[in-house]
């Protein structure tokens, strides 16, 4: 196999550090670069780098894309920016198609350092996992206040779930619906694609966990 091209600005060790993703139907690839997010089109065209500047240099830790609305969710530590991309208006016509640019439209923070992620299909909810696996989703902003939040329960055999948590970010948006403290911290994951099930492995782990929701 030949080298097909050189990309300055290595990507940070570890198999969480980069992903494919695609807004509508547009491939593309992000990577982390130090406290960076390269965002490469699909011909490896360098498109945008959002800069870690505000985040306080922290390297990033994992990173992970939507296959179906392009967002991208980048953990720095214990904390995760959520970024989704806005299509750009009166730009000169390009050859890779992805005249997209990404912002920054939410934040959460996790109960521990986070070393993966993972997003469901339709990028409304978002799976963290370290020495706590903790299930993010995408609150309305018309969400009554006045009727609580019933919550999702996961289980691979008898393990008694916490209860749902808000993020503690002033950003609206994320809430913490479930979360599980495992024995071994979550070093792989991955929702299933209609989203029911998701899977979860340690970095020694000999077997994967399977989770589906009950509730």
């Amino acid at each position: 196999m030949n080298c097909h091209q050189v990309l300055s600005g290595a990507c940070n060790s570890g198999d969480q550090c980069f992903a494919v993703g695609s807004v509508e139907g547009i491939p593309f690839t992000a990577y982390a670069a130090g406290c960076n997010i390269v965002i490469l089109a699909s011909n490896f065209e360098r498109v945008q780098i959002i800069p870690g500047a505000v985040h306080s240099y922290v390297r990033i830790g994992s990173l992970d894309c939507s296959t179906d609305t392009g967002k991208i969710a980048a953990s720095y530590g214990a904390e995760v920016c959520i970024f989704e991309p806005t299509p750009l208006i009166h730009t000169a016509a390009t050859t890779h198609g992805l005249e997209y640019r990404w912002v920054q439209t939410g934040k959460l923070v996790a109960d521990g350092p986070i070393t993966a992620l993972s997003w469901n299909l339709e990028g409304t909810r978002l799976l963290t996992g370290g020495k706590i696996l903790q299930l993010w989703h995408q609150a309305s902003l018309y969400q009554d206040d006045s009727q609580p939040s019933s919550g999702v329960t996961f289980q691979i055999g008898g393990d008694k779930d916490d209860k749902p948590k808000q993020s503690e970010e002033d950003e609206p948006g994320w809430i913490c619906v479930w979360q599980c403290h495992t024995a071994t911290p979550a070093h792989h994951l991955a929702f299933s694609p209609d989203g029911v099930l998701f899977a979860t492995s340690g970095i020694n782990d000999r077997l994967v966990k399977i989770w589906y929701q009950n509730k």
